[in-house]
């Protein structure tokens, strides 16, 4: 029996034990190829839709579909990778109960995402939210909805990133305050980029100065071409000496990237990422894969593919299909795949998307958006229930969280200053 471990549960993970199937569907039925699935988390998150969850159009439920569901001809392994001996092709893996695991493996897929960068701006680890983590989506979903609910002093919130997520976060939060009109909010955006959304240029200048104009438009204070140097408890510290009060802060700039322990010696860049040939493998070793934000994976047409979730899911196609081809002796194929392209809301109705080289924005854009991610999603009945909570929104508004217990007073004051909280895998 050959066996293919698959360490990671996102986007790459998924796509990989799909084609998997694909290509072995009678060998694993018949027990002649089995797969293993080993993820920190039980579920998979889906981030396209985290401004909307912010936002209160998309619940938080629908975002998370449970992996076991995704995988059923596969051993799902709710773990987190510990070890791996390349030279006995085994997995060690820790479970929630600190008991450990060893897995050998004739084909090893590694695909373990990245992480915020936390070390790199001090003050992040101990006052900053992110959003990278479910768990840690829905604690600042419930801490931000909480407060917009609550009578007091003029709200101050700094998003830290001006890429696509920041982007989307920032207008998301802000477009929320304006519609509850509860509280006065000030919204802040820093990116360290001489302009917002620097994916996008100089090819695509027209999508990010429209998303500019949004952001202003929604009454987003700007802060272009500065960094972040220290975060406070209620203050950030700029380059250059500025300092902007801010009751939440909100980190989405940049990745970082661990390193699995015995993996040292496999071939990196600069950044950490893993070295891949054309075929998705490891160079140098043939019996490991890799793909997604935690791999160096080069683009067809020169360079290198860039990191969001619909290259992971390809890379995640041709990893898991050339595992698959190479245990039942048939050729791998080469990573083809050249892009269909780039989107990102700046508010309902509102967004800028770039499909193939052709630039839309505003309902066009946002429509286009829509429907690409819900065609996307991992699961159809998920992909359907967020359609279902756009419909609501648009008839009934916005869910917002704990409307109860702001109008009874039991959320206030009291939450002000209190810690961000630590994501839900377990450590």
């Amino acid at each position: 029996m050959k066996h293919i471990v698959i360490v990671g549960g996102g986007y790459f993970g998924v796509d990989a034990y799909r084609a998997v199937l694909r290509e072995a569907r009678r060998e694993v039925r018949r027990g002649e190829v089995r797969v293993t699935l080993v993820s920190a988390s039980d579920h998979h998150a889906f981030h396209g839709w985290t401004g909307e969850v912010l936002g209160g159009v998309v619940r938080a439920e629908h975002v998370r579909t449970p992996l076991p569901g995704l995988v059923p001809h596969a051993t799902f392994l709710h773990a987190r990778a510990e070890h791996v001996e390349l030279t006995s092709r085994s997995l060690t893996v820790r479970l929630p109960d600190h008991t450990q695991r060893t897995l050998t493996y004739d084909r090893l897929l590694l695909g373990m995402g990245s992480r915020d960068p936390i070390e790199r701006v001090p003050g992040v680890r101990e006052h900053a939210w992110r959003l990278k983590q479910s768990g840690d989506l829905r604690a600042f979903h419930t801490r931000l909805h909480a407060e917009l609910q609550t009578d007091g002093d003029p709200l101050r919130i700094v998003v830290i990133g001006g890429g696509f997520a920041g982007v989307e976060m920032t207008a998301a939060i802000a477009e929320l305050a304006r519609d509850v009109r509860k509280r006065e909010v000030r919204v802040h955006l820093v990116t360290s980029g001489d302009r917002i959304l620097d994916e996008l240029r100089p090819r695509f200048t027209r999508l990010a100065e429209y998303a500019e104009r949004e952001l202003r438009a929604l009454g987003v204070t700007l802060h272009l071409g500065v960094r972040a140097e220290r975060v406070g408890a209620r203050e950030v510290h700029l380059q250059g000496g500025t300092v902007v009060e801010s009751d939440l802060t909100l980190l989405t700039a940049g990745v970082a990237y661990d390193t699995l322990p015995g993996t040292e010696a496999l071939p990196r860049d600069g950044r950490g990422r893993l070295v891949t040939d054309a075929y998705l493998r490891v160079r140098g070793h043939e019996d490991i894969l890799a793909g997604g934000d935690a791999a160096l994976v080069e683009h067809v047409g020169g360079g290198v593919c860039p990191t969001n979730a619909l290259w992971a899911m390809k890379h995640g196609m041709w990893a898991g299909g050339n595992a698959a081809r190479s245990l039942l002796g048939r050729p791998p194929r080469r990573f083809t795949y050249r892009g269909l392209g780039q989107a990102a809301s700046v508010g309902v109705g509102r967004g800028v998307t770039e499909l193939r080289g052709l630039q839309f924005t505003g309902l066009a854009g946002w429509l286009l958006r829509l429907g690409f991610f819900a065609w996307y999603m991992p699961s159809r009945r998920q992909g359907a229930r967020v359609l279902t909570d756009w419909a609501r929104t648009f008839t009934r508004g916005r869910t917002l969280e704990g409307q109860g217990a702001a109008r009874a007073g039991r959320v206030g004051r009291a939450r002000h200053g209190t810690s961000p909280r630590p994501s839900e895998e377990f450590r």
